[in-house]
């Protein structure tokens, strides 16, 4: 936050000054930014805003947002990663079963390629 009549920063928290310039993270309501009155605060609502340049970083992904496809992607990566040791070649197992690994990892790279996806996935077995 910036003190509009001297452009010092404030770098410390303390009581709002009357000549503020912005609330860091509002990034998102610059639509709502000429009509204050959500803030319920009629001192505020003339202020006036403007951009500082100050780049605004990225907002944190939340689990709530992320879509069903980045989601299931995710699932995908995480189960390739935990069969990953079924692919080493000194792991002893017949090579039935090393097929049935292959085919296994290979139906999870290939979900997203099912007509249901992202809403409707079907999830091979693991081979056991």
């Amino acid at each position: 936050m910036r003190r509009v009549s001297t452009g010092e920063n404030l770098r410390e928290p303390q009581e709002l000054p009357e000549d503020w310039e912005g609330i860091f993270g509002l990034e998102s309501f610059k639509d709502r930014l000429g009509d204050l009155s959500w803030l319920k605060n009629p001192a505020l609502n003339d202020i006036g805003w403007f951009d500082t340049g100050i780049p605004v970083p990225p907002l944190p992904v939340s689990e709530d947002n992320v879509s069903k496809e980045i989601k299931a992607k995710r699932q995908v990566k995480i189960l390739l990663t935990e069969s990953d040791w079924s692919m080493l070649s000194d792991v002893p197992m017949s090579r039935d079963k090393k097929t049935q690994w292959e085919e296994y990892r290979r139906a999870l790279r290939e979900i997203k390629l099912q007509p249901g996806f992202p809403d409707s996935i079907f999830w091979p077995s693991i081979p056991e």
